[in-house]
């Protein structure tokens, strides 16, 4: 097993590491996303919270504060943040920027699989034009066949390799982008009903 995978890699020099690099952060930025991002039951769990402010029902706003202090993510603090500086004129448009700031943390992890995404197949190409420049090279030359069937290889293995890594992440991104608009708009229905709230003290 540990032959043939050196081998692979000996097929795909120069272009082999690079391209696992690539998996690596692939996965390692897939990974981040998952665990830093917001829920979406959390979302609704707080707007349902939220339902029971705007309702005015008995002890309402502590839960909402406790249920924001066991849960000390960046959605929850900016609710206890808008809870505290309810007094605050300037509080819409501070509300506002970091909204935005908060939508865009929903997003880690992003910016590295669509790079991943694009450059995975590139370096696959790359390699496939590197193993056609090989083949071409040996052309005519004694014991040509050896270095055409490298050729082959190399411009093959790196092509592949590319595709491997590029499908699997354009699948997750196209997944992520979905949820990432379905909790914007949960993120972003949950600030307005909480100003809305605000608005009525």
């Amino acid at each position: 097993m540990t032959e043939t995978i050196r081998q692979f890699f000996d097929a795909c020099h120069p272009f082999g590491y690079p391209l696992l690099l690539c998996s690596v952060a692939l996965v390692a930025a897939i990974f981040y996303h998952l665990i830093f991002r917001v829920s979406e039951r959390e979302l609704r769990r707080l707007g349902e919270l939220l339902a029971n402010v705007k309702s005015e029902s008995p002890r309402a706003v502590e839960v909402l504060q406790e249920h924001c202090l066991k849960r000390p993510g960046s959605t929850a603090a900016e609710i206890s943040y808008v809870l505290k500086e309810k007094d605050n004129p300037a509080l819409p448009s501070l509300i506002e920027s970091r909204l935005r700031l908060l939508v865009d943390s929903q997003r880690s992890g992003m910016t590295t699989i669509s790079i991943v995404t694009s450059v995975a197949p590139m370096l696959g190409i790359l390699g496939t034009a590197w193993g056609l420049v090989d083949i071409f090279g040996v052309f005519g030359q004694p014991g040509a066949e050896a270095g055409i069937a490298l050729g082959i290889s190399k411009a093959l293995y790196t092509t592949i390799f590319g595709l491997a890594i590029a499908v699997p992440g354009i699948i997750a991104q196209a997944c992520f982008e979905r949820t990432l608009e379905r909790r914007a708009t949960l993120i972003d229905e949950l600030f307005t009903d909480l100003l809305a709230y605000r608005n009525k003290l």
